[in-house]
């Protein structure tokens, strides 16, 4: 086989065509001693061979359209498996969460001052308790209003207590009305002093305070915390204790002191004030645009507006006695409306996740809110 030198040199010059190229290098397959080159040629022509193979090795080309496709169509099918599958487990929760529904009773008892306790679900309306120095009785509304035997003096105290699921309403001696949230205590005289009105309170109640007047003047009435008290003349107010103190105003006007139980009221600087729809919380005084919003518990609904999701399920857990953890991710988002406290805790549940995508777990009776990933 014989080549045109020309194209030899073209070759050797990166210039011939393909065809040119392919002919060069099958002749160099074949190529004999004898053939009429110059060893400059042969050098010139080999050097450009050696380039060619010291060159990075073609890579295939592929169409990679079919191919993305393939995967697009794997990794859908592998995340609507995985979502379908969290969704399933999700769903089966739900159905375990179902046997949580809204509580029937009022899971308090009443604490006499012998000690003697009472379940409240045990009276029925009309029921009468007699002690030697007074009756209680239940009223058609659930409440419970004591009656004083005639020329009784001796101050008594009872209490009367909610556990989780559990509410409790009393009227005082005095007419006052209180309603208590769950895992809440109240206790309180029988029979007020003349000049003064003073009960105890853990965690979370609802006050409609009696107006009551003494030689013309107002009796005080005073609601003692742990590390606060407040005073009220009379008015309409929630107060939680459960949230290092939280107080508030509907209607009225009460003034709040910071201090321990055990000091005595004249030691105490009642210097905050409150103003109707305004509360204190954590040493601070704010406006609230729905003040109804801090006595949900007690119209029997949950307020949701703009309420984060973790300070919700503080609610559901203390309501429905399950102990609730919320994924950081997801603690922070806001909620919107109210939900009846009569619905379940999956309907409820159902009602959230339909606002905020989650997931949930539920292992030995804690349940997890989870994002969904």
């Amino acid at each position: 086989m014989n080549l045109d030198k020309t194209i030899l040199q073209r070759y050797a010059q990166g210039n011939c065509t393909p065809e040119e190229q392919g002919l060069v290098e099958s002749w160099f397959d074949g190529y004999k001693p004898h053939e009429e080159l110059s060893p400059q040629e042969l050098l010139s022509l080999l050097d450009s061979l050696d380039k060619k193979v010291r060159q990075e090795p073609k890579v295939r080309r592929w169409n990679w359209k079919p191919m993305l496709a393939a995967a697009s169509i794997l990794l859908l099918g592998a995340f609507a498996f995985y979502f379908f599958s969290q969704q399933q487990s999700s769903e089966e929760v739900l159905n375990q969460l179902a046997k949580y529904e809204a509580p029937t009773s009022s899971n308090a008892i009443l604490v006499l001052e012998n000690q003697q306790e009472y379940n409240l679900d045990s009276l029925k309306q009309g029921d009468t308790l007699q002690t030697t120095q007074y009756l209680i009785t239940k009223l058609p509304g659930g409440e419970l209003k004591y009656v004083l035997r005639e020329g009784e003096t001796q101050v008594v105290y009872n209490t009367v207590r909610t556990k989780q699921g559990g509410t409790a309403s009393l009227v005082l001696s005095d007419g006052t009305k209180v309603w208590l949230n769950v895992n809440s205590e109240i206790t309180y005289p029988v029979q007020f002093a003349a000049d003064s009105r003073e009960i105890a309170l853990k965690g979370e109640g609802y006050f409609e305070v009696e107006q009551q007047r003494r030689n013309g003047a107002r009796v005080p009435f005073y609601v003692r915390g742990e590390q606060e008290t407040i005073s009220v003349l009379g008015t309409k107010f929630n107060a939680n204790y459960a949230k290092q103190g939280e107080t508030a105003l509907l209607e009225g006007k009460v003034a709040i002191a910071r201090g321990s139980r055990e000091q005595a009221l004249e030691a105490l600087d009642f210097k905050v004030q409150l103003a109707p729809n305004q509360v204190y919380a954590s040493g601070k005084l704010q406006v609230s645009e729905d003040i109804t919003q801090y006595i949900d518990w007690k119209e029997g609904y949950f307020y949701l507006n703009e309420q984060r999701l973790d300070r919700i399920a503080e609610k559901l857990s203390s309501w429905y006695g399950v102990d609730i953890e919320v994924d950081p991710a997801i603690q922070g988002s806001l909620l919107f409306g109210r939900i009846s406290r009569q619905k379940s805790l999956k309907e409820v549940l159902e009602v959230i996740s339909a606002v905020i995508p989650m997931e949930f777990e539920f292992q030995e009776e804690k349940l997890a809110l989870k994002k969904i990933i």
